[in-house]
């Protein structure tokens, strides 16, 4: 399933509900790192008009996320995928970000940040990824011919994020927000270099899309949160402060 699995990494060691259920049919949906143009080609003719897909979903998540058992993607590409486990103490920690429980969208979508951020610093103690990424500049993703273990690429921020969401959700923290399918962008289906996957999140009351993209900030930092809609258009995008989003 995935390209290689290091194995576990419990805390201290380096090295449902809400949540919308993948089809099996976007399997080939995702902008799909380098592959061959002709397979390219090949995949493009089969990616939803929505942008939305489940396919990393199906590649690389496996069994349902839980806090006791979840796996982290990193090296770039899921290469490596490393199994995490949480402690009470630890989950209790994001449990806190949502407490009080937050009166609107707006105000949960700042907890969902937070709350990813410390995702993000608790599992990358283990892995060695709350190193600084020096593999993003201008709000881009460079190569990352050393093969450095401690790098995320889109696909892994994506895979990540997404289950951080769906650990969130099963435990009934977001009850403003359900967790969609990932998002993908650029690429060859749109002739553009810019190619991006991104965790997505949706309002229940208004039904808009929202992109949760961590490959915008540094490793720990609090993920831009903002419309899919703009996430979707010219690439990089012009960050609105979070009080202009509704």
């Amino acid at each position: 399933m995935w390209g290689r699995i290091i194995g576990d990494a419990q805390e201290g060691e380096t090295m449902g509900e809400g949540v919308e259920t993948p089809s099996r049919g976007g399997r080939a949906g995702l902008a799909a790192g380098w592959l061959g143009a002709g397979l390219a080609a090949v995949l493009a003719a089969c990616q939803p008009r929505d942008h939305l897909s489940d396919g990393f979903l199906h590649l690389y998540v496996g069994r349902e996320p839980t806090i006791d058992e979840f796996y982290q993607c990193h090296g770039y590409g899921c290469t490596l995928a490393t199994r995490i486990g949480l402690t009470a103490a630890e989950w209790q920690l994001v449990r806190e970000e949502f407490t009080p429980p937050p009166g609107d969208a707006r105000e949960e979508r700042r907890r969902i940040a937070a709350a990813l951020a410390l995702m993000e610093r608790l599992v990358g103690r283990r892995t060695g990824t709350s190193a600084h990424q020096w593999s993003r500049s201008k709000q881009r993703i460079n190569p990352n011919p050393s093969h450095d273990p401690t790098q995320l690429d889109c696909i892994d921020e994506t895979i990540n994020t997404w289950t951080y969401l769906t650990l969130f959700a099963r435990d009934r923290l977001l009850r403003h927000h359900r967790v969609r399918n990932p998002a993908y962008a650029g690429g060859l289906p749109e002739f553009t270099w810019d190619q991006r996957n991104t965790a997505v999140i949706q309002a229940i009351a208004s039904g808009t899309d929202f992109a949760v993209d961590p490959t915008l900030v540094d490793a720990g930092e609090e993920p831009p949160i903002f419309p899919l809609a703009l996430w979707l258009g010219p690439w990089p995008p012009a960050l609105p402060g979070r009080d202009e989003i509704d």
